[in-house]
């Protein structure tokens, strides 16, 4: 029996096909389509399969997915699980957090940076992972020894903590276009990362890519906006290892984290380590860059394999 497992994104829809060792993915842009229903159905006529040969089917969400029906965050979406079981009546059918299925991917994957060389990861206790796209998401494992899904959360909603005089700048230019409330999700995003040029700037805002290509040729204002949006990354960081202090580390992923790899050096460290008393603990805490694209849909795809009834 095949299983489908999906990875819904704000802008990009990610979805699987696996038969044994054989899988067939396929990505699809959002704004192609009015509802995820349509994307599963334009993914069945692309991979040829029929609901009927289908057992399980996972699909991660960037969302609270208790409540039905599921809104989905920075997309006009709304997705409903008995209309997912109406398509898959034989199926058994689970909706996920995008980071919990992140998550279950990151902590499998091969390929990592290690962003501090001053401790390394156990083999058992606590595990975070987060992650920049077009939102900041973030989960945690209580055991990565253990066979548990990760706990999701929304943790990327925490209040914005200005570090220095440049951030409490940054912090009420922000207010001053979205309100009171400013999250980390406000600057750690693609949107962020533009805002925060914009910021640097004289208020034009690119898009991420635009910045990144800029600084990549060259340019003092991507560059320094890069560098900010790095540092403020550090901090984020920092909290997360004051909040949980994950003996198995903190993971990074995300697509644009995955395009600043490179970036995660100096500033990110120094950021990250700059908790005054608390200074030693957080030196102890292993950070990791998961240099790996499609984690979600890879955990997606883990979630649905491990959840076949025999």
């Amino acid at each position: 029996m095949r299983v489908l497992a999906a990875d819904i994104g704000a802008t990009h829809s990610r979805l699987a096909l696996v038969a044994g060792a054989d899988v067939a993915s396929e990505r699809y842009r959002n704004t192609a389509f009015t509802d995820l229903y349509q994307v599963i159905e334009r993914f069945e006529e692309d991979a040829g399969f029929s609901a009927d040969t289908i057992g399980n089917v996972v699909i991660a969400l960037p969302a609270p997915v208790a409540r039905q029906p599921v809104r989905l965050t920075n997309i006009d979406w709304q997705v409903d699980s008995a209309r997912l079981q109406s398509m898959f009546p034989g199926s058994e059918v689970l909706l996920v957090n995008d980071f919990q299925a992140a998550a279950v991917g990151a902590l499998g994957a091969q390929r990592l940076r290690s962003l501090n060389p001053l401790a390394s990861a156990s083999a058992s206790g606590a595990a975070v992972v987060t992650g920049a796209g077009t939102g900041l998401g973030m989960a945690w494992v209580a055991d990565v020894a253990a066979a548990a899904m990760p706990h999701a959360t929304e943790g990327g909603h925490a209040d914005f903590a200005p570090a220095d005089a440049q951030q409490r700048d940054l912090h009420a230019w922000l207010q001053a276009r979205h309100g009171a409330h400013v999250s980390y999700e406000r600057l750690l995003c693609g949107d962020g990362l533009s805002a925060i040029h914009a910021f640097l700037g004289d208020g034009t805002q690119l898009p991420a890519r635009q910045v990144q290509q800029a600084a990549q040729r060259g340019d003092a204002l991507a560059v320094q906006a890069i560098n900010l949006f790095v540092s403020v990354f550090g901090g984020y960081a920092g909290n997360l290892a004051l909040f949980f202090n994950p003996p198995a580390g903190i993971y990074l992923c995300g697509g644009v984290v995955g395009h600043l790899a490179d970036w995660f050096g100096d500033d990110f460290r120094q950021a990250f380590y700059n908790k005054g008393r608390m200074r030693h603990m957080v030196e102890q805490v292993p950070v990791f860059l998961v240099d790996h694209a499609d984690i979600g849909l890879q955990g997606a795809i883990k979630i649905a394999k491990s959840t076949i009834r025999t």
